[in-house]
């Protein structure tokens, strides 16, 4: 996607007034921030409190393949509060942001992780730059919030707060692909597609009318109450663990 400079191309800021607006006046605006280099341009969207000073600045990043416009329902709460600017961006090369090339030079597998993060957060830094901004609390939703914890380590000195809303980047689990998988006669999911809605409600019904071959589903909280008032009229305190893994060295 190449960047069109054209003036028209841009959408006029919308403002409200206090008359029409109980939180007003605000200013709600969406431009693309140019960046150095070739066809580099940020998408911008903003809602700037108008009369009163700017002490706080809020940054929204999104998560993975998406775009500022998931944020969309939490724009107007955000910027209504006394203070505060709002700005959520698309990542490059993400939603209505430039599309500009990208290779990993690296050979090595942790230089290559920091140049595809650098790709991004580098961008942000530059954006903050041009926004002459100093200070800002940021905010990442899944992919949003693991570079937004690349950018605070990176640039920690300008960040007040560092949000994480249901961040990825969790470390690989060295035993995920070694794991038994179960057979397909044994897939819920399978079952539940499979199986005939008529059979299964004649079935569930049956069990509501017979309530000592009621046990419901092996991960029933039901179920484990059930067990324990078993063991304790048993007498057998004995609880089964559950396997443990060996920690990777």
């Amino acid at each position: 996607m190449s960047l069109d400079p054209s003036m028209d191309k841009e959408a006029a800021p919308v403002k409200t007034s206090s008359l029409v607006d109980p939180y007003g006046p605000r200013q709600w605006n969406s431009q693309m921030v140019k960046l150095g280099g070739k066809n580099r341009a940020l998408n911008e969207f903003s809602v700037e409190r108008l009369d009163e000073a700017h002490e706080q600045n809020l940054v929204m990043l999104h998560g993975y393949g998406a775009g500022l416009g998931f944020f969309y329902k939490n724009f107007e709460g955000l910027s209504r509060v006394p203070g505060w600017t709002v700005y959520a961006l698309d990542l490059l090369g993400m939603g209505r942001s430039s599309r500009p090339p990208f290779r990993v030079h690296a050979k090595d597998r942790q230089k290559s992780i920091s140049e595809a993060e650098d790709w991004f957060v580098d961008a942000l830094e530059e954006w903050r730059v041009k926004r002459n901004i100093d200070r800002f609390t940021l905010l990442g939703h899944s992919l949003g919030g693991y570079m937004a914890v690349a950018y605070a380590l990176k640039y920690p000195g300008h960040l007040n707060k560092l949000i994480l809303a249901s961040p990825v980047g969790i470390p690989e689990d060295p035993y995920a692909v070694n794991a038994a998988m179960p057979d397909p006669s044994d897939s819920t999911l399978t079952n539940e597609f499979s199986q005939d809605q008529e059979a299964t409600t004649e079935h569930s019904n049956s069990k509501i009318h017979d309530p000592a071959k009621t046990t419901g589903d092996n991960n029933n909280f039901l179920n484990a109450r059930s067990t324990a008032q078993k063991q304790d009229l048993s007498g057998d305190d004995t609880t089964p663990s559950a396997p443990r893994k060996p920690l990777p060295k």
